[in-house]
């Protein structure tokens, strides 16, 4: 299965009831019902990452916010509460505002111009399936995804949760 990179789109009210108790978030996510406000990007999370800014994940910290936020939030909603790979983590409202006028400006072509599928694999960049043909389309389809996603979150006044399960 590996490892699923997942962001959710959650108002400020019910990301203060998550936090005060970190249960309700498992609870939504387990849920079966596919919801337009959560994606999942496969295992695209951290070639998107590194495509956008030109760092793995293990080097999160030289990246500026706000596209540091891209894939994982900067706080933690728990850390006891292991989603699959760690806890999950957010950014606020404000945060993705700032973050969605960053991707705005992010084509198609700019991330194309930045993959390197053998430097990808060189660093070990997960799921290291980037040298294949299909490997840049990939991507490219999920970034959309992502793009879109954050955009509506934006647009509505939401913050997001993040977590690899």
């Amino acid at each position: 299965m590996g490892m699923i990179g997942n962001l959710m789109q959650v108002t400020e009210k019910d990301l203060k009831d998550i936090l005060k108790n970190p249960s309700l978030l498992e609870d939504r996510a387990d849920a079966d019902e596919a919801k337009d406000d959560e994606i999942d990007l496969d295992k695209a999370w951290e070639g998107i990452f590194y495509a956008l800014t030109g760092y793995t994940l293990a080097e999160i910290e030289k990246v500026k916010p706000p596209m540091a936020w891209v894939v994982f939030g900067d706080k933690v909603v728990d850390e006891d509460l292991d989603m699959g790979y760690g806890p999950a983590q957010y950014i606020t409202p404000e945060q993705v505002k700032q973050l969605n006028k960053e991707l705005d400006k992010v084509t198609a072509e700019q991330l194309q111009q930045n993959y390197d599928g053998k430097k990808m694999t060189d660093h070990g960049i997960y799921p290291e399936i980037w040298e294949e043909t299909d490997g840049l389309d990939y991507l490219l389809e999920y970034f959309a995804e992502m793009k879109a996603f954050y955009k509506r979150a934006g647009e509505t006044n939401k913050a997001v949760i993040s977590f690899i399960s």
